[in-house]
């Protein structure tokens, strides 16, 4: 294990056998910064992976790998559900621990302190009390008086303090790299999509890729792409970024904001990002469901003017359907690997987890490129050698 990773609020390791039954390499370092083997090295617990032997059908065995791709990606989301819950009910732990171990001394694990008696601001006041009262009472019926209700609000200041003070607290540990959570990503099932006539971003002779899947009005795209940019804009000497735009429903005039992203890459590559920049960042009430196709047709055209794409051969394509056809068949061919949810990230051909937060992303997206992915030390390549990457 990294010395270093004993420093700091006591250098807390938690994790290991979680039931997933993967052997990956150690690990080390803290959030962020975490090192594991290879994604290859999956195939050496193929249970995990579901590639080996799944079911036992009288004489006849079947492997993971050839089961029909959608019963592989439910169960790919089973294993990612359970790693991600563990994940949270390990980083609460994690950070009881480096509190306690913050206060000095040997820590028992078996006897530490729960997290809310652990923070140093819990005690709600009987001003407080008072204060939410006052600013609440237009909201209560007359006959509740600060007397009946003060018992019960009482409680739920003291819920809500302790529940603000504990996302705050493992925030800031997070940060600070207190602890380090050795619970390695399940092994995500390959993808069997190819992808290379996508638009693409980094070097074009790197040897990992990352593939995002998704959808310009998928909320939690848009809320992990940001952290996304940033990790790839670290490491675009290394890791080749590539972007699938989908559609929940073809049919729906929605879609049509996403057949633009398919009229944008029949002009350039970098057509297609300046286009997709700008559709990402699309506020949701400009397009309704309520909205018809010629209105989301409008809107659509209306981006790619803005992003100084070729507006009359950009327009020629949605309203001759060529835009729609192409989504069309990424959405089915996407469908027919597994691969149609979003987001879904793809990691040098295998699916990894979808995370619930941006510290999970860039953790199992680190975990994915352990050859690839350099410290924060590294600066050994300046910014105008490399490839541009999202911005």
């Amino acid at each position: 294990m990294n010395k270093n990773a004993l420093l700091g609020f006591g250098g807390i390791v938690i994790g290991g056998l979680i039931g997933f039954g993967l052997a990956r390499g150690p690990l080390s370092g803290g959030i962020g910064v975490t090192k594991a083997e290879a994604p290859a090295g999956c195939d050496a617990n193929l249970h995990a992976s579901f590639e080996g032997s799944v079911i036992a059908v009288g004489n006849q065995t079947v492997v993971g790998a050839e089961l029909p791709e959608n019963v592989r990606a439910e169960l790919y989301e089973l294993t990612s559900q359970n790693y991600l819950r563990a994940r949270e009910l390990l980083e609460a732990y994690a950070a009881r621990f480096a509190l306690a171990k913050e206060k000095g001394g040997m820590v028992n694990p078996s006897k530490i302190p729960e997290l809310a008696d652990l923070l140093s601001d819990k005690k709600v006041t009987d001003q407080d009390v008072r204060s939410f009262y006052e600013s609440q009472k237009k909201s209560f019926p007359p006959n509740m008086t600060f007397e009946t209700l003060q018992k019960n609000l009482r409680i739920h200041l003291e819920t809500q303090r302790n529940q603000d003070g504990i996302r705050k607290t493992i925030a800031s540990l997070r940060d600070k790299k207190a602890y380090q959570l050795m619970l390695p990503s399940p092994c995500g099932p390959r993808v069997a999509m190819d992808f290379a006539k996508f638009p693409t971003r980094g070097d074009a002779n790197a040897k990992e890729t990352l593939v995002a899947v998704g959808d310009f009005f998928c909320a939690s795209c848009r809320y992990f792409k940001s952290d996304l940019e940033n990790f790839l804009d670290k490491h675009r000497d290394t890791i080749r970024y590539t972007q699938v735009i989908t559609t929940e429903d073809v049919k729906t005039p929605m879609a049509q904001l996403a057949a633009g992203a398919y009229c944008a890459k029949r002009q350039s590559n970098d057509a297609f990002w300046k286009y997709s920049e700008r559709a990402y960042n699309t506020p949701y009430y400009l397009l309704q469901k309520s909205a018809g196709v010629d209105e989301v047709q409008k809107q659509a055209i209306k981006t790619a003017t803005e992003a100084g794409l070729d507006a009359k051969a950009f327009e020629k394509c949605m309203t001759s359907g060529d835009g729609m056809d192409e989504l069309t068949s990424v959405v089915n061919n996407l469908k027919a690997s597994g691969a149609d949810k979003t987001p879904t990230y793809i990691a040098s051909g295998r699916r990894i987890v979808t995370p619930n937060n941006p510290a999970v992303l860039i953790d199992v997206l680190t975990q994915s490129f352990p050859g690839a992915v350099r410290t924060t030390n590294d600066n050994s390549a300046s910014a105008k050698d490399k490839a541009p990457v999202a911005k």
